[in-house]
């Protein structure tokens, strides 16, 4: 169960964009002034969350300052998750591929959904930018929320993650993209590995075992 604090940042980014879904929908001066009051108090509530204070003025204000940049008038305005993907590769050695993202810990290659791109065809392109290395994705391991492992909604987003096939290609990691890359099993496991809240780790080798499930989903 997440903490008040999890929980406060949650609801803080639900108001966020419900404000600003508003102010991207809305015409009427006196709704719009409504929702100017939500972006405020969803700005301050922010501002003490993320404070070491009770309230920091000039953490509520760039919250503030940044939501309303992002209002877009119309459907392009209406506030979503964003969407990532992610694949799932091993070698013939029964060894997973991953990579050190530059935050430090160790994932799968995965990164965001582009435009004009199905789920499938982002897998293949982010794999290959990240690593170098040519996969097929075979079927879905699962659509994952980011509410289950971070304490925080910025941004809240959907991991959708394929099982692939290696194909080909040499392991190149992306120098900017990447802090390196590797095949490891799964008894040396690199550290520190990113969303060990989830059951990524267990369902990657079920899916190379064969193992018959249903795609994954947080209720």
């Amino acid at each position: 169960m997440p903490d008040i604090t999890t929980e406060l940042n949650i609801w803080i980014q639900q108001l966020r964009g419900i404000a600003q879904t508003g102010l991207a929908f809305g015409s009427n001066p006196f709704d719009r002034e409504r929702y100017e009051a939500l972006v405020k108090l969803a700005s301050e509530m922010a501002g003490a969350v993320n404070s070491t204070v009770s309230l920091d003025p000039e953490l509520a204000n760039a919250f503030a300052a940044r939501w309303h940049a992002d209002v877009v008038k119309g459907v392009p305005g209406y506030v979503t998750p964003k969407v990532g993907v992610g694949a799932v590769v091993f070698n013939d050695r029964d060894e997973i591929l991953l990579i050190k993202r530059p935050e430090g810990g160790w994932l799968f290659p995965t990164g965001w959904a582009d435009i004009g791109y199905s789920p499938a065809q982002v897998a293949v392109k982010e794999c290959l930018e990240e690593t170098g290395l040519n996969v097929t994705p075979l079927k879905l391991i699962g659509i994952y929320d980011s509410q289950a492992w971070r304490t925080d909604l910025n941004p809240h987003f959907y991991s959708i993650v394929f099982y692939c096939r290696l194909d080909g290609g040499e392991l190149r990691p992306h120098p900017l993209e990447t802090r390196g890359a590797g095949f490891f099993a799964r008894d040396a496991l690199p550290e520190p590995l990113f969303r060990t809240a989830t059951n990524w780790i267990e369902r990657a080798w079920a899916a190379h075992r064969g193992e018959c499930f249903a795609p994954y989903f947080d209720r």
